[in-house]
């Protein structure tokens, strides 16, 4: 920067001898340097060095411009890099569902748990009448009996067997003892049995059994009071061949020719 100046320095001088020593050489001293024939140009200086800026105060704003036209679409840029995943989005609703895939049929699942029964469905149309079976053979045995007292019983211990004296029926074939009032079974199958035995008045009470076969109970017919006094009941009972049945009294029977007391039986069906 110094030898900068120096230079500029010595190049000014020596335009001011330059313009000194025309002056001396002029024909006519009363001429000034304009009006006479100038000698050739000197070498040009060196130019000076920038000066500072000035120290001046920034001029106010100016108003804003108008609007230039508006400028042509710019060329389509690069495709920028992929971004950040996003949070996952709420579940949206179910969709629609879709038409029958062809693909084929995928494997069978598990079994599912068992529904619940559903309501019973309408009666449905009745069907056609099956072939007439081939008659069976229709049985004809028989076997009843209806026995009666024509007199008083008083019997020896509680619970003997009431002898009867009269069979006012009997089925043929029929098996009934009078003499211990017994029955005996010789066509299996289900009996109706029934008793009406008449209380004594001299008596304070009566018990009347329907006995099987000795000692099975099959019902009672009870009373305890004074004056006459009917006890009665009945059963249906299968019996088998060769089974007894009786009627076993605990107090004094009446009866007479009225037949008061009396023990029935008949068959119901075979089996």
């Amino acid at each position: 920067m110094k030898i900068t100046i120096a230079v500029a320095i010595v190049l000014a001088f020596m335009q001011v001898w330059l313009l000194v020593a025309t002056a001396a050489v002029s024909p006519d001293p009363g001429l000034t340097c304009n009006s006479c024939c100038q000698g050739p140009a000197g070498i040009p200086g060196i130019p000076g060095s920038n000066g500072n800026h000035g120290q001046g105060l920034v001029g106010p704003r100016g108003d804003a411009g108008s609007h230039g036209e508006v400028g042509q679409p710019g060329a389509k840029g690069d495709k920028g890099s992929d971004g950040l995943d996003g949070e996952p989005g709420a579940k949206g609703d179910y969709g629609l569902k879709g038409d029958q895939g062809v693909g084929q049929p995928g494997k069978q699942g598990p079994q599912g748990l068992h529904g619940m029964n559903g309501l019973k469905g309408e009666r449905g149309e009745p069907g056609p009448a099956g072939q007439t079976g081939e008659a069976g053979e229709c049985s004809t045995r028989r076997s009843a009996f209806t026995a009666v007292r024509n007199t008083a019983f008083n019997p020896p211990s509680a619970y003997d067997p009431l002898p009867f004296e009269e069979l006012l029926f009997s089925e043929e074939g029929t098996d009934f003892k009078l003499n211990n009032g017994t029955f005996t079974c010789n066509v299996p199958g289900v009996y109706v049995l029934m008793f009406s035995v008449l209380k004594s008045s001299s008596e304070s009470y009566l018990y009347v059994q329907l006995r099987k076969n000795g000692n099975t109970r099959i019902v009672t017919g009870y009373v305890r009071d004074a004056g006459y006094h009917q006890v009665s009941s009945s059963a249906v009972i299968p019996l088998h061949y060769g089974d007894q049945v009786h009627l076993a009294v605990w107090g004094q029977v009446h009866s007479d020719s009225y037949h008061y007391t009396s023990f029935t039986g008949f068959l119901l069906y075979e089996i």
